[in-house]
């Protein structure tokens, strides 16, 4: 017996019902497992409860405490920084942390401010292996929200303050808030003992210079490696400075490039062929190691412009979504392309890669790396196209200028090009006149010489003599 047909829909259809609970069941639970607040993130992680309620204010950091800062710190390495930037709470409510600390044990500070004090710390051997952790550095801030300074663990700062430097300057961080604790037995008149703690992945640095002031962390490039390709480990650095341009003015940086070159050594510059004093590209290609970081401006042809859109990730935590590679070969490279990476073209501006694309552009930009990348070429040995390295300066800006060549100056070049090929033509047909004007010549004056056929004993005389005829 056949079953019916209204049963086996019936049992489609609450298939598919049950199908569709699920689905929405587990979306419900996507949505739920959602982190609400960093201290979700940091149980996650294995940083449970128990680690902050050990804190105790008021008190300097203990050996339990201190386990709890290491463990908060080794974890922060799988923090994604995009979320730490997300959640991070204005320096401002710190004055309430101090009152109530529990309420804000946990969350995350963005920190700005003068940087007093970098010492670094041996990390005791039973916590060294542990938390894979050597050294970790005691950085003192001063904030201008708050009267006393606030206190920094971290196990990342510059590599020029390695050494205890201080640095005297601007820097920052994205602060865990561990507790208040009396580090001093004394307070400064009109002060208070208890200071503010945090744990952080990093220092950051911002030095008193164009590129510090634009908001770039260039503790980050001690991460560069020149004459390779670009790591992971060097996005954050490739980013941070791509944002950093962005907040830059028009014009800001070719403002600042021009201000700078009378100022450079002699080695830093050359003069062109109309007395122009000019970035040199040597020390790019020649000293890169030492270039870093650095603003110059550069004029020549650009061989390619392409667009390249970056991961929603990094979309979302720097605020855009592509970027521009451009190669440039200027006077003095001697063919060898430079790299820039701008975020905005100017209007009209076309991009390509083809043979016959060349484009007059003028850049302002600081100085990446020296990157590797793979070309192909031709080998003379055996005519078959293999896989060379290419080296060449990267350097990232805001924008270009560019100079695209006038109406005025095509027309003229149309012009010229249009009489060239008339007189081109009126030669060819002069030569083809001349040619056929001969051949005429030649037929009339051997027409005019014919044998006279009526007198039979001259003929033989005839026709040796127009032998003769040249």
């Amino acid at each position: 017996m056949k079953p019916s047909k209204t049963v086996d829909i019936s049992v489609r259809i609450a298939l598919i019902a049950v199908v569709a609970a699920c689905l929405a069941f587990a979306a419900r639970k996507c949505s739920a497992q959602e982190p609400a607040d960093p201290r979700e993130v940091f149980r996650a992680l294995g940083v449970e409860d128990e680690y902050f309620d050990r804190l105790a204010d008021g008190l300097p950091i203990g050996r339990e405490e201190r386990d709890s800062l290491f463990r908060v710190m080794h974890r922060l390495r799988k923090f994604p920084t995009e979320k730490q930037k997300r959640w991070a709470m204005d320096s401002k409510l710190l004055e309430t942390a101090l009152v109530r600390p529990k309420d804000y044990r946990g969350q995350i500070f963005g920190l700005r401010g003068r940087i007093l004090d970098v010492k670094p710390l041996a990390v005791p051997k039973e916590d060294a292996e542990r938390y894979e952790m050597k050294v970790y550095y005691c950085c003192m801030l001063k904030l201008d929200s708050l009267v006393q300074p606030i206190v920094v663990f971290t196990e990342t700062v510059p590599r020029q303050w390695k050494n205890g430097a201080k640095p005297n300057t601007e820097g920052g961080a994205l602060g865990v808030f561990m507790k208040n604790a009396n580090l001093f037995s004394e307070a400064p008149p009109g002060e208070t003992n208890l200071m503010p703690v945090f744990a952080a992945a990093r220092i950051a640095w911002y030095p008193n210079n164009l590129l510090g002031r634009l908001g770039m962390d260039v503790g980050l490039l001690d991460t560069v490696e020149n004459q390779e390709p670009l790591t992971k480990e060097e996005s954050p650095a490739f980013y941070e400075m791509l944002a950093a341009v962005g907040r830059a003015q028009p014009g800001q940086l070719a403002d600042q490039a021009k201000a700078n070159l009378p100022k450079m050594p002699q080695k830093f510059r050359w003069t062109d062929s109309f007395g122009q004093d000019q970035y040199s590209i040597v020390p790019l290609f020649n000293d890169a190691q030492n270039q870093t970081g650095r603003l110059v401006m550069l004029r020549g042809t650009t061989r390619l412009v392409e667009k390249v859109h970056v991961e929603p990730e990094i979309a979302a935590e720097y605020g855009f979504d592509h970027y521009f590679n451009v190669m440039l070969v200027t006077a003095d490279s001697q063919g060898n392309p430079l790299t820039f990476c701008v975020l905005e073209l100017p209007e009209g501006m076309p991009q390509g890669s083809k043979t016959r694309y060349a484009e007059d552009i003028q850049i302002a930009g600081f100085f990446f790396k020296t990157w590797s990348y793979d070309v192909q070429v031709r080998s003379d040995k055996t005519d078959k196209t293999i896989t060379r390295k290419q080296l060449s300066p990267l350097l990232i800006g805001r924008s270009l200028v560019w100079r695209p060549e006038s109406p005025r100056s095509q027309t003229g070049l149309n012009t010229i090009v249009a009489v060239v090929f008339i007189a081109a033509m009126f030669a060819i047909w002069f030569v083809a006149w001349r040619s056929s004007r001969n051949s005429r010549r030649w037929v009339d004056q051997a027409l005019s010489k014919q044998p006279d056929f009526t007198n039979i004993d001259n003929l033989g005389n005839d026709i040796n003599e127009q032998d003769r005829q040249p």
